[in-house]
């Protein structure tokens, strides 16, 4: 059709990546399917305290996405789910509602987007991975037991430090050691928390051994495309490093 654009036929998307973060948008790049287009904005903030740094992202979203002046977007993905640990979903979804407003167009945070994952497995039951310290940790395993769902257990990656910038230079394979603790658990799904922390190549290992699991940025990945009437791309086309 000749109002559809020469890049982005099948749908423009917003991303909203953490400004330290070099893991977000290498994972769309192999999960958005062709004639779909992602157009990143780095989500800033000035301050040297890391829980500070989560809050400044979501609540300063509005501000953000007027970068975008007047470029149309079919739907913005959030990439960031430690911020919707410390804020009452009714205060996040205040700041998403105002972003939405001014883009035209929904936006999906990223704990939103795991928990619709959730539902449509009908899971009940999770563990949770995750490359937080205990500051960020326990509000995280706090938000999904408060939304309902039994945490089974929980593998933390060791990244050393209380600073979350330390996440980035986390690598997979430092995942499935964390993982491989919990792999025997009863639980209905497995869930990583955090798009920093490079996933797929574990989650596509996972889901070959037959297990139910997602990330932050897939699941962000599933709900965004969804609202395109498609679906990411599978595992076999994610260009993965052996």
């Amino acid at each position: 059709m000749a109002d559809r654009p020469d890049y982005g036929w099948n749908g423009r998307l917003g991303l909203g990546t953490p400004q330290g973060n070099p893991t977000v948008e290498a994972e769309f790049r192999r999960l958005m399917p062709a004639g779909v287009e992602y157009c990143t904005v780095r989500l800033n903030s000035s301050s040297a305290e890391p829980r500070q740094r989560l809050l400044d992202y979501l609540q300063h979203l509005p501000e953000f996405v007027r970068r975008y002046a007047s470029m149309r977007l079919d739907g913005f993905m959030f990439a960031c789910t430690g911020s919707s640990y410390f804020l009452p979903d009714s205060k996040g979804r205040e700041y998403a509602d105002a972003a939405a407003g001014i883009l035209g167009a929904p936006v999906i945070l990223a704990a939103d987007a795991i928990a619709a994952w959730l539902q449509q497995q009908q899971a009940t039951s999770i563990v949770l991975l995750s490359p937080y310290p205990d500051w960020l940790n326990r509000p995280a395993m706090q938000y999904w037991e408060r939304h309902g769902y039994q945490v089974k257990g929980c593998a933390q990656v060791d990244i050393g430090t209380d600073n979350t910038y330390a996440i980035y230079d986390q690598h997979s394979t430092d995942a499935a050691a964390a993982a491989a603790k919990l792999l025997d658990t009863a639980a209905d799904a497995f869930v990583i928390s955090g798009t920093g922390m490079p996933g797929l190549p574990l989650i596509k290992k996972l889901r070959a051994e037959g297990r139910a699991v997602v990330s932050s940025n897939l699941a962000l990945a599933h709900a965004a495309l969804a609202g395109l009437g498609l679906a990411p791309n599978s595992p076999d086309r994610w260009l993965l490093h052996d």
